[in-house]
């Protein structure tokens, strides 16, 4: 009896060691405004395993406030088709720009205890699987008493929600923000922690740099995704809680016509992933240091996301054994008549074992890991956002101990 115990134990730390990556994707309550309209009938719940409605944050007197905590129609609609695909429904909490409510909520013990209190029945009536703090601090140094709420209300949702709803957060990926929030408090409460590793450049930088690079590659990057990991973990975080955010959308500076070059100050804005595609004007490169797509015009550059290298990362979070890849926001890379390219190459990377990136490219990509020897003997085909070959950028020698995609025809 001994042994068959200890033999179940085994097998289900054996499946739990193995078990697929969780893949979230954010779906913006915004959406219903975009032309055409992303609504909650488009999302591909088959492709995640949670979706996250963005946003609900607190009123000053600790209520709800929202587009569906107003109307919640269309959160109701998502949870039958969620759930019907088998398929997790979380509402986020908060949002960059939108998170200053917090403070007077959260400092407060009695409003505190009422937003949870609120938010608890929420989760009940709508028959949701978790809540997903979004609470982004707005400048630094954040005041003391700010971080000591934030961890007063982070502690309180767990103990309050019910012990089969998930309670994550969206976080900082880098010690400019991250040294703010308490590692043991979100480690202890949280089911896993979700790092935004983009936006890490933009208007705020002296050069144009990669927004959401795999690794560092000096004068092109400012953070990375391999130093969040490195940054995170030293703080006491375990991988296996770690998810890494893939951004759907691109910076645009104009002034530059590559990375590491000046823009023009104020001449930055975001551009989704499927107005980047649909332009004919770019011409795509790919870095292979990073792990970074990026276009150039004369006198514009855009840092951004692909198919391409979405896999590269996704299949560095499944090799590593961390918890799984989230994605802003679900509907940057929607496609009429297409679908949603980036989110389908994850997907299949994560759930299916493969590194194919879909009928989008209409090539099948295997994943290798290769170092430098290696390399001048082995063709290597890069390709852009569309799926045609491109130039690269820096040494093939930094190529050690990195991934790249042999294309197949």
């Amino acid at each position: 009896m001994k042994k068959f115990a200890l033999s179940i134990l085994v097998f289900a730390a054996f499946c739990t060691a193995w078990a697929a990556p969780l893949f979230i994707g954010y779906y913006p309550d915004w959406g219903k405004w975009h032309k055409p309209a992303y609504t909650v009938d488009k999302v591909p719940y088959n492709k995640l395993t949670h979706v996250l409605w963005s946003f609900i944050t607190p009123n000053t007197d600790g209520t709800l406030k929202g587009d569906a905590a107003d109307d919640p129609s269309a959160l109701d609609s998502m949870v039958t088709l969620a759930h019907a695909a088998g398929t997790k429904v979380i509402v986020s909490l908060g949002g960059g720009g939108q998170s200053e409510t917090f403070v007077p909520v959260a400092r407060d013990n009695t409003l505190r205890q009422k937003f949870v209190a609120n938010l608890v029945q929420y989760v009940a009536d709508h028959n949701l699987d978790g809540l997903d703090m979004d609470w982004e601090f707005d400048k630094v140094p954040v005041p003391e008493q700010d971080t000591t709420a934030y961890s007063k209300l982070l502690t309180e949702l767990r103990e309050a929600l019910p012990k089969d709803k998930s309670l994550s957060a969206a976080l900082p990926c880098s010690p400019y923000y991250g040294k703010w929030f308490t590692a043991e408090v979100l480690v202890k409460n949280l089911d896993w922690l979700g790092f935004m590793t983009y936006d890490m450049t933009g208007d705020w930088d002296e050069k144009a740099m990669f927004d959401s690079p795999l690794y560092p590659h000096e004068g092109y990057t400012t953070w990375s995704w391999k130093e969040t990991f490195d940054y995170w973990s030293k703080r006491g975080v375990p991988a296996e809680k770690m998810v890494f955010g893939i951004p759907s959308f691109g910076f645009q500076f104009e002034g530059a016509n590559g990375p590491g070059k000046n823009f023009t100050k104020g001449k930055t804005n975001t551009i989704s992933y499927a107005q980047i595609a649909k332009n004919t004007d770019w011409v795509f490169h790919f870095d292979s240091v990073s792990a970074e797509p990026y276009g150039v015009t004369e006198n514009s550059y855009v840092t951004f996301e692909d198919p391409h290298s979405a896999a590269i990362k996704s299949r560095w979070v499944k090799d590593n054994g961390y918890a799984g890849i989230m994605v802003w926001e679900v509907s940057h890379d929607y496609i009429e008549g297409v679908g949603n390219p980036i989110l389908d190459s994850i997907a299949v990377v994560l759930h299916e074992g493969t590194t194919s990136i879909g009928d989008f490219h209409k090539k099948r990509a295997v994943g290798t890991r290769l170092d430098a020897s290696q390399l001048q003997n082995t063709q290597i085909k890069r390709v852009d956002a569309l799926g045609k070959s491109v130039q690269s950028v820096g040494s093939e020698q930094r190529w050690k101990n990195r991934f790249e995609f042999r294309v197949e025809r």
